[in-house]
């Protein structure tokens, strides 16, 4: 009985929390128009760069395609710390923590709701790539994969933004975890294969987890099932969920202690 009254709770204020991620509806055009943006832009920019030597991929829009739905997991799961502290500055955090419920199924439904808004505009974002031209060489299979690694890298990105909203309670300091979108973005194998890296910048690259995430949705995008890459995308995934969902974690307890 604890355990169905637990999951009608997270039921509860998964719906909640989505609701509250999908309005004012014109709010999510930014998440999709960006990715969208930039996809149009670089392919155009950068299309003779298929040229160069060691170079693979038929067209660049099909080689920056995974970018694409990359960013627009970062905008989606971006979100969820601002609507943190809305609910905080409002009262209803508060309102929440003194309910009759178990006070991490506050965070879990939020995570809910973060992976799978994360999911359904990864879906949308390749709905638009196809449309352009784009293809996802896996078929619906692999579709399937990259909304199930989107949705899961989606409640990890989250992580930070709640954590700081936890923090500092302030809806600017929360903001400005915004930036990180850039460095985590695009010191990646976004715009040429790491084979045609070097120096620092190729060192970083292959530092940044989100290199990996990256490859495995390219994997399934253009380069066809390879196992150990769309693997060890997900494991970072999960490694990176674990220390950004742990830190929310610490942080909520601190909150309501």
């Amino acid at each position: 009985m604890q355990t169905l009254n637990f999951l009608r709770e997270i039921k509860y204020l998964f719906i909640r929390g989505l609701k509250q991620s999908l309005r004012p509806v014109p709010a999510l055009i930014p998440s999709l128009f960006m990715p969208a943006f930039f996809l149009i832009i670089f392919s155009a920019a950068f299309t003779s760069l298929i040229n160069l030597p060691g170079f693979s991929g038929k067209s660049y829009l099909v080689f920056y395609a995974p970018v694409a739905i990359l960013q627009a997991i970062f905008f989606s799961s971006g979100d969820a710390g601002i609507d943190l502290v809305v609910d905080i500055t409002s009262g209803y955090f508060d309102k929440l923590l003194i309910a009759p419920i178990r006070h991490v199924s506050i965070i879990i439904g939020k995570l809910i709701g973060v992976g799978l808004r994360a999911a359904v505009q990864a879906g949308i974002v390749i709905l638009i790539i196809l449309l352009m031209g784009g293809k996802i060489v896996t078929g619906l299979p692999g579709l399937l994969v990259i909304l199930l690694l989107g949705g899961l890298f989606g409640m990890a990105w989250s992580g930070i933004g709640m954590t700081i909203a936890l923090l500092t309670k302030n809806q600017r300091a929360t903001q400005s975890s915004f930036i990180l979108f850039f460095p985590f973005t695009f010191i990646t194998t976004a715009q040429l294969p790491l084979s045609l890296l070097s120096g620092w910048y190729k060192t970083a690259v292959q530092l940044n987890p989100v290199t990996y995430i990256l490859e495995a949705f390219r994997s399934l995008t253009s380069n066809g099932w390879q196992t150990h890459t769309i693997w060890v995308g997900f494991m970072v995934a999960a490694g990176v969920a674990v220390l950004t969902i742990g830190s929310t974690l610490l942080s909520f307890r601190k909150t309501v202690s």
